[in-house]
């Protein structure tokens, strides 16, 4: 039986006669040579191709098992060489010195000078002189243009200074913000000019809150016509709440930061800090109080006397600002 010509046993079922015939009888029916029975010659199973098949089966099942190994292995190996190169370069970030972010470090002098140098760059004398400046120019120009000159230009005057009222509020209330962000000079302003509506919304936060707290001492103080306890009460209690209110009005923008229970809180948490931004405060009020009313008669003393004002309220600002900004943590406003 060669291979190129196999045979393929069977077995009569009607006689028990056993043979084997050409395999190319496989799936017909042929007659038992013995009985002439009809056998179904089935076709043989390729028992050599299936060992062949199962051998090589396992063959490649092993050839498959090195493969995931060896990309096991391999992967293992990419994330130890990652780790370790992670854990060097968190060693280099420990090991180098850390680089200086705080604002503080752009202080040119101590921060007790410092502060008092807020608005002297660029940004802040350009609003120093407009502020100070354009209102006292319009004024003379009015004393000396003919008269109904001098009525046209003071109403197109008027509506200038209103303009500049309503944002001077507005970049104080920048300086506050900006200082809060941690900057130690006046902010660009005039880079995003404001619209109308923002100027009034800075306007109302302000002196609405001013009026909130000192509203009662004022009114009361009207009605009686002197001072008595009651008075100095409700004058020490807008003193001391006013400046945490304003702060908390200006960096939520809006009312809302007028809740009581949030910046006495905040006091509660940043009391003697606190205490001492009041006192400055209030002494920056009284040193301007004390300057008398005849200063403020000539041209060059009025100049003189403006400029104390709004210098001494951007260093407020400032100073509400940066407050923030170091003690930020312990307010806990989530802004």
């Amino acid at each position: 039986m060669s291979e190129a010509d196999p045979f393929v046993r069977f077995n009569c079922e009607n006689c028990g006669y056993k043979s084997t015939v050409s395999e190319s009888y496989a799936g017909k029916n042929i007659r038992c040579p013995n009985c002439y029975y009809i056998i179904f010659i089935s076709k043989p199973e390729n028992t050599g191709t299936t060992q062949t098949s199962s051998r090589y089966s396992a063959y490649d099942s092993s050839l498959l098992n090195i493969q995931e190994q060896n990309i096991l292995k391999h992967k293992q190996m990419v994330e130890a060489i990652a780790s370790e190169e992670a854990r060097e370069s968190e060693e280099e970030i420990e090991e180098e010195p850390p680089q200086e972010t705080d604002p503080a470090a752009l202080r040119k002098a101590p921060w007790l000078i410092d502060i008092f140098l807020y608005p002297f760059n660029w940004p802040g004398l350009k609003h120093l002189a407009i502020f100070i400046l354009v209102p006292q120019l319009i004024d003379s120009l009015e004393s000396i243009l003919p008269y109904l000159l001098a009525f046209l230009f003071s109403i197109a005057g008027f509506f200038v200074k209103i303009l500049i009222f309503l944002y001077i509020y507005w970049y104080l209330a920048e300086c506050v913000r900006e200082s809060a962000g941690g900057w130690v000079r006046a902010p660009q302003g005039l880079g995003g000019i404001p619209t109308l509506g923002d100027m009034f919304g800075q306007v109302v936060n302000i002196i609405g809150c001013f009026a909130v707290f000192l509203g009662p001492f004022v009114l009361y103080r009207i009605t009686v016509g002197k001072m008595n306890i009651i008075s100095w009460f409700l004058l020490g209690f807008a003193v001391f709440f006013y400046p945490m209110a304003l702060l908390s009005v200006l960096m939520h923008d809006s009312g809302r930061g007028l809740n009581f229970r949030t910046f006495t809180k905040s006091i509660s948490n940043t009391f003697y800090p606190y205490l001492g931004l009041t006192i400055l405060l209030v002494l920056q009020v009284l040193l301007i109080r004390m300057i008398p009313a005849q200063a403020q008669e000539s041209l060059f003393s009025n100049i003189i006397f403006r400029f104390v004002i709004i210098y001494t309220a951007l260093i407020d600002g400032h100073l509400l600002g940066r407050f923030y900004w170091r003690y930020q943590d312990k307010l806990n406003w989530d802004l």
